[in-house]
């Protein structure tokens, strides 16, 4: 896979001497593992594994286990994986699509899972 997008992201993504880094316009992307594997080692070294934030309630529950369900393409929860994330500053729309691009697809979900990025 061609990561010379990546790492002009990458490049952009480093704090400047003197630079306020809580300024930063960040967006976090979240993948799967199957989708971190589609990276180089060196780029899947830079995510870190998370967790889904638990519920505080049962709607909430169901909530989550709806998202974690759509995310990885499954409709058993416990047949999920483990999620990475890493934040970058200044993501263009142009990178969003390319991570869109990198997401998995079955029959069941031709849209894509695998993929999620919040924007802060």
């Amino acid at each position: 896979m061609d990561e010379a997008w990546l790492q002009e992201l990458n490049k952009r993504n480093l704090a400047l001497e003197g630079e306020d880094s809580s300024k930063w316009d960040y967006a976090i992307v979240s993948v799967s593992s199957s989708v971190l594997n589609k990276l180089s080692q060196q780029e899947q070294a830079k995510f870190e594994l998370t967790e889904f934030k638990r519920a505080t309630n049962e709607i909430e529950h169901w909530a989550r286990v709806e998202e974690i369900c759509d995310f990885f393409g499954v409709e058993d929860p416990d047949l999920a994986g483990d999620v990475y994330v890493r934040k970058f500053k200044n993501i263009t729309i142009e990178e969003e699509s390319r991570w869109m691009d990198l997401k998995d697809i079955n029959e069941e979900i031709p849209e894509g899972f695998g993929v999620k990025i919040d924007r802060s």
